[in-house]
């Protein structure tokens, strides 16, 4: 009896700790085919291990989110390979300075915007057409109520945030009518290096696990999960739509 992501090709970013490794070890028990990308290829050494003694499989690929160039070759180097990509998981991220306006710096600026949302315009860009190629295609991307919330001082983070939601609800009704569905998860308070830098007084003990999340991952990237265009509170377990008021 096959596994129910037998066979689905699906890309997962940031995928050498906390969400995204969590995230790709659960696709994996599904049967799913991994593309794991992280910074280093050290750093992804015991994933396919892992992930083939589960029933899945890991490739894994170094990668810098802020590099385009990187992007483009993994676009090419999958759609040579597979032919098409049936999930795109927009993990990787980074917090950025915690400070005011006028104190961020040009350079934490310029690459809190490239690897929070440039990079991930770069893969909508690069994988849309393998991603129309899959008979379901999926794309999940994570984001956090600190795009809405504003918190003083989170300018890089909160304003990444903000913009990944609107470019992500844009996509969904670009694709509305495809077999292609785009959608986003809001995670709130999980167990993660960037929790405990965002929020160091916190007690980890008290907030979930990335393993507690990923169950949930894998559904929104299932070829069953047909929803688009909207934003998972997996906190409140809340379902809103990603687009302005009428």
């Amino acid at each position: 009896m096959s596994l129910p992501l037998t066979g689905r090709i699906i890309l997962v970013t940031g995928a050498s700790r906390g969400i995204g490794k969590a995230a790709a070890l659960a696709l994996a028990a599904q049967g799913a085919k991994v593309i794991a990308v992280a910074r280093t290829l050290e750093s992804l050494q015991d994933l396919d291990p892992e992930c083939r003694s589960i029933g899945g499989s890991a490739y894994a690929v170094a990668a810098d989110m802020a590099d385009g160039r990187r992007i483009h070759e993994i676009a090419d180097v999958i759609g040579t390979r597979y032919g098409r990509l049936d999930g795109l998981f927009g993990n990787a991220g980074l917090l950025g300075p915690k400070a005011p306006v006028a104190e961020v710096s040009v350079g934490d600026w310029d690459y809190s915007l490239a690897v929070n949302l440039t990079a991930n315009w770069r893969l909508l860009h690069e994988f849309d057409p393998l991603l129309r190629r899959s008979d379901a295609g999926r794309a999940l991307f994570v984001t956090s109520g600190v795009a809405w919330k504003r918190h003083a001082g989170w300018t890089p983070y909160a304003t990444t945030k903000a913009g990944l939601e609107a470019m992500v609800g844009v996509y969904a009704n670009e694709i509305a009518d495809t077999a292609v569905r785009a959608n986003l998860i809001s995670p709130g308070p999980i167990r993660t290096d960037l929790r405990v830098e965002a929020w160091p007084g916190e007690d980890p003990a008290t907030v979930p696990t990335p393993e507690e999340l990923a169950p949930t991952i894998v559904m929104m990237l299932s070829p069953t999960f047909t929803e688009n265009g909207i934003i998972y509170d997996f906190k409140e377990r809340r379902i809103t739509r990603n687009q302005p008021p009428a």
